[in-house]
């Protein structure tokens, strides 16, 4: 297996990505995970309206550090709240209903993903419960809350404080420090909208919290049907360094930088460790990966 070649603004042609890579791409899970699993959406009587940036923003971010974690094991406790400190006026509770501990960590990113893509194509970016089911039957739930800015949110259970781990903050305005490796950023090509690049964002997530942790991989490919932001990765040079933790942190640092510069053209990123460049990315402007939930691969320019 090679590297993917560069095209020549420098970024990695998404094409040679589709026709090297198909056979993974069939292989790679859904989003919205197994059809033995579904989420409940009830009704909200008196709606509170959630800011639809700030919420993206809040669930790449927690998906993006429980993606390190046991994509199998379970959450650890029977509820958990998930706090940002950024959003502090939000808070995400995840229920268990059946298990001694908490739900699985796999229901959390599965049913984060049909959440966000029921609330995007109904344009119902809504504060609500929603149950989870496995093979038909209650088995958890999860809750966005909003609470007045300046009040606290009592909150149920363990709370996890949500922050990718080992990210640092530096003074530069174009790259961002994660333990020793920075990112070195440049928005180029087409412009997508909020939802393309941050529900591509969280369905790469999904794909890759469930990649071996220790098995670096030449090249990484992932998305969410129908958005049209690709997430596409490979190493530099000639050995492959994209573990899981790589990814995971190149993905969710491209969405963080498009959402706080309000761009969302492609983007294409450097991951750089000690000033020498050893991987890149970002997210592509492409048609759907797979042509449905069958997972056929639709490779077609329309």
């Amino acid at each position: 297996m090679t590297a993917i070649p560069s095209s020549s603004n420098g970024t990695k042609d998404i094409k040679d990505v589709l026709s090297t890579h198909n056979a993974g791409l069939v292989t790679n899970p859904l989003p919205i995970g197994p059809e033995e699993f579904d989420v409940r959406f009830f009704f909200t009587p008196r709606p509170q309206f959630v800011d639809r940036k700030q919420i993206f923003d809040f669930v790449t971010n927690m998906l993006a550090a429980e993606a390190l974690k046991d994509f199998h094991g379970l959450l650890p406790g029977k509820t958990i709240s998930f706090f940002d400190p950024r959003y502090p006026h939000i808070t995400i509770v995840a229920s268990s209903l059946v298990y001694s501990a908490g739900i699985p960590r796999s229901h959390l990113f599965w049913g984060m993903a049909r959440i966000l893509d029921h609330m995007t194509k109904t344009s119902s970016f809504i504060a609500s419960d929603f149950g989870f089911l496995w093979k038909s039957r209650p088995a958890g739930g999860l809750s966005i809350t909003l609470h007045p800015p300046g009040r606290e949110d009592k909150h149920t259970g363990t709370t996890v404080l949500v922050r990718p781990p080992g990210r640092q903050q530096n003074a530069t305005a174009t790259s961002k420090t994660i333990d020793l490796t920075t990112f070195e950023h440049s928005f180029h090509g087409s412009l997508l909208s909020v939802e393309d690049v941050c529900m591509g964002a969280i369905g790469a997530l999904v794909q890759a919290a469930q990649l071996p942790y220790h098995r670096p991989e030449y090249t990484f490919v992932g998305g969410f049907v129908p958005y049209h932001a690709v997430q596409s990765w490979s190493s530099y040079g000639g050995e492959p360094v994209l573990d899981r933790e790589m990814v995971v942190k190149g993905v969710y640092e491209s969405t963080r930088y498009a959402i706080a510069h309000d761009d969302f053209h492609e983007l294409h990123v450097r991951i750089l460790e000690l000033g020498l460049v050893f991987a890149e990315g970002g997210y592509v402007r492409y048609p759907p990966l797979f042509s449905g939930l069958d997972g056929h691969v639709n490779t077609s320019t329309a």
